[in-house]
């Protein structure tokens, strides 16, 4: 699927699995080999399933982030804010960690243990809720 596709119930459908695997304490997101820490196979289905989808954009993110100062940091807690975002903007936020993981190695593991994504979710189960209306 194209990147900056329309993203359709089914494809939240095919993503909101990953909201319970998220919130699994027992399902590992990440582990250490050595000094160097990972993703699990579940973290890459999960940005594997994000591309398939065409959830991810291509946009100039970090120009983006930039203007929004609420992301810059990954440890602040705004919940409130994502549980009001719209579909564009968790899509924009959700390829900033993706892609700026590239940049400072381990931003998408935190993002994803910090609880961020599973905020992120959250809020795309509402999104798709609201679809069936």
């Amino acid at each position: 699927m194209p990147y900056d596709a329309t993203i359709t119930s089914g494809e939240l459908d095919r993503l909101l699995p990953f909201l319970n695997v998220l919130q699994d304490p027992n399902q590992p997101l990440s582990a250490v080999s050595g000094r160097y820490r990972f993703e699990t196979e579940v973290v890459r289905n999960f940005v594997q399933e994000l591309s398939n989808t065409g959830f991810m954009m291509v946009f100039d993110w970090s120009s983006w982030v930039a203007e929004h100062e609420i992301y810059r940091d990954i440890d602040r807690d705004i919940e409130d804010h994502l549980m009001q975002a719209d579909l564009e903007t968790l899509r924009k936020l959700v390829t900033s960690y993706v892609r700026g993981d590239r940049f400072t190695e381990g931003v998408w593991i935190r993002v994803l243990e910090n609880g961020k994504m599973t905020q992120i979710l959250k809020r795309l189960k509402m999104l798709r809720e609201e679809m069936q209306e």
